[in-house]
């Protein structure tokens, strides 16, 4: 771990999801991270008692700003997290804390990293690569579902596209879905497309397996779901094919919906999960299964983002 040293200024970044908060110090002009911490959101009753235990932590001697990646809007002072306890208020952050304060989307931070990403940083599914001028897509799954675009000039989209409602593209989908509405009022695709959401596929694959009853007393997590997959479990196998035949359909939906042809960025951690058992034809299949809009998402740019803390550093940039 590399010390801080005295005679620099540091500004604070925050990444935080639903479950997680992820800090570190970036030392002024370098774009470095440092003194990286991660933290579960459920260990402190509210943000600001999360920086106040990593300041100590790591007692920092030159702390210019800060800036906060936050799950959801960002334009009202106030600040309620969608997936966790936490909120508060910008203003009131900013007097407790005594230094300027910055809050952006916490997938606008993905965004600004990905607008400078370098090749290293990727791996691409398909042989189209980004021709510049166009709109890229950001899209990724936490404990939430996060969605960013990013424009020609390099200007952010901010977008809250994890909850727009689920449409199933088949018998099975339909299903699901018919099942999940004795859940939810509505079912939004963050419902399917995050770390509960592998838990809600679960249940209602384990639902249409076994019957309702059975599936009721039987919850999983998502990382039980994930190991009890690498074990040949029959359910846990089809909740994560589910997951990524659901995840790609709503890449394609998204890509034409923000004409996003110019790149899309799968990133997030769930994703990394998952990958022993990623089929890419098949996840390829229904990302460009648009009908009259298929050839563009052929035509699509499409890779995974396997950088190191990219909210982080996104943040940073920010």
């Amino acid at each position: 771990m590399q010390s801080i040293s005295n005679a620099n200024t540091d500004i604070l970044v925050s990444d935080i999801g639903g479950t997680n908060a992820r800090f570190a110090l970036v030392r002024e002009g370098s774009g470095q991270l440092l003194n990286c911490r991660e933290y579960q959101c459920s260990e402190f009753g509210n943000i600001d008692l999360a920086i106040e235990h990593y300041l100590a932590e790591i007692e920092p001697s030159s702390l210019s700003r800060i800036c906060l990646a936050v799950p959801g809007p960002v334009d009202n002072d106030e600040i309620n997290f969608v997936n966790n306890h936490w909120e508060f208020s910008q203003k009131a952050l900013q007097h407790t804390l005594q230094k300027p304060l910055l809050c952006i989307n916490d997938f606008d931070a993905q965004a600004y990293y990905v607008n400078q990403i370098s090749e290293d940083e990727l791996s691409w599914l398909n042989d189209n690569r980004p021709k510049g001028g166009g709109v890229k897509l950001v899209l990724g799954a936490g404990t939430g579902l996060g969605v960013s675009a990013i424009l020609p000039t390099g200007e952010l989209v901010p977008s809250e596209a994890g909850h727009i409602t689920f449409a199933p593209a088949n018998d099975h989908e339909m299903l699901v879905l018919k099942l999940l509405w004795s859940k939810y009022k509505r079912v939004s695709v963050e419902r399917l497309l995050s770390g509960p959401g592998l838990e809600n596929l679960y249940w209602a694959n384990n639902c249409i397996e076994n019957g309702e009853a059975v599936a009721s007393k039987s919850g999983m997590s998502a990382p039980d779901i994930v190991a009890a997959a690498g074990d040949g479990d029959p359910i846990a196998r089809k909740t994560i094919e589910d997951f990524f035949n659901m995840f790609a359909s709503v890449a394609g939906d998204l890509t034409i919906a923000m004409g996003a042809f110019d790149g899309v960025y799968l990133t997030g951690g769930v994703l990394p999960r998952l990958m022993d058992f990623f089929d890419q034809p098949k996840f390829m299949a229904r990302f460009t299964a648009k009908g009259r809009f298929s050839n563009h998402c052929l035509q699509t740019p499409i890779a995974l983002v396997v950088a190191d803390q990219p909210g982080l550093k996104g943040c940073a940039l920010a």
